[in-house]
């Protein structure tokens, strides 16, 4: 967060899509969108930015992103369905992409659950997915981390990332968007 998306000024934009293992809060923005609440839901001590930021993760923190093959190619199983959903819809709203996401993995028997968050609150009913337009003017009034509560020191949860995880979701989403671009 502090090295990427801190520094983002007004203005800007940054869509990220981290298809790895572990990837739910994976930029530490302040908003989590619950889809079967339909609203966003704050983080306990939330770092909000000045630039528009929106992640789509492959998954939640607990849960693994799974690998896929597909025309001789590897991939990550919601980046094939990001593209897919994009194919099926080049201009959806940010609901519908989520959820058209959400679908195909479950249609396809997987149990990861992609999420979606921001550096701030938008209505995902109305925003319309584009990579090259569309910016949401700030409305953030306080900029900056705000810490809310002190954890217990303690030891930290070891988190198993199977070695290349972060990598091949990178590297996957990489291959993803070359492919959007030959849409």
């Amino acid at each position: 967060w502090g090295t990427l998306v801190y520094p983002l000024p007004s203005g800007v934009r940054l869509t990220s899509v981290m298809d790895c293992c572990h990837s739910g809060t994976g930029m530490d923005l302040p908003l989590d969108y619950n889809l079967k609440r339909g609203q966003w839901v704050e983080d306990v001590n939330p770092a909000y930015s000045r630039g528009d930021v929106m992640l789509f993760s492959g998954c939640e923190d607990d849960q693994t992103s799974a690998d896929v093959q597909g025309k001789g190619q590897a991939g990550g199983a919601m980046t094939q369905s990001f593209l897919a959903a994009l194919k099926e819809n080049p201009y959806p709203t940010v609901q519908n992409l989520i959820g058209t996401i959400r679908k195909q993995l479950k249609r396809r028997g997987f149990t990861q659950r992609p999420q979606l968050t921001a550096s701030q609150r938008f209505d995902v009913d109305r925003r319309v997915f584009m990579l090259h337009d569309g910016i949401e003017p700030n409305k953030t009034t306080q900029i900056g981390r705000l810490q809310r509560k002190k954890f217990k020191k303690g030891k930290a949860k070891k988190m198993n990332f199977g070695g290349g995880d972060v990598a091949l979701g990178v590297v996957a989403g990489a291959i993803g968007f070359s492919l959007l671009d030959s849409l």
